[in-house]
């Protein structure tokens, strides 16, 4: 892995740690207590498939939603040939944003709007 891709991949784990992460983890804990069942998973960048295109540091929330077979994702994941982090989400438009753009507000909204009618009680 050259200097720029080990730098950029750093880069989305910190802002993962400092930013997404706390973000999806209260979003878990609400989904729960809605009764869905949700989970925070990763995949690791791998140099040798960096030319596949889902490769990529990637942050993922599943949920499988109470009372439907079906399973919800919101993806964070981090494009390293564009240098750029991606926001996909079941049934939502995905986005792409420079690195130094994803905000706490910006998490919030992603899961507001792509989550929000998850996260009423029963």
């Amino acid at each position: 892995m050259n200097a720029e891709t080990d730098l950029f991949v750093q880069a989305f784990w910190v802002k993962c740690r400092d930013i997404i992460r706390p973000e999806l983890d209260e979003a878990v804990d609400a989904l729960r207590h809605a009764g869905h069942d949700a989970n925070i998973s990763t995949l690791e960048f791998s140099p040798d498939e960096k030319t596949a295109p889902e490769s990529g540091p990637t942050l993922m929330l599943t949920i499988h939603t109470s009372g439907a077979s079906n399973t919800r994702l919101l993806r964070y994941r981090g494009d390293v040939q564009a240098k750029e982090i991606e926001v996909m989400a079941s049934e939502c438009k995905t986005s792409r944003y420079d690195l130094s753009a994803v905000t706490q507000a910006g998490v919030k909204n992603d899961i507001a709007l792509c989550f929000g009618s998850l996260l009423k009680t029963k």
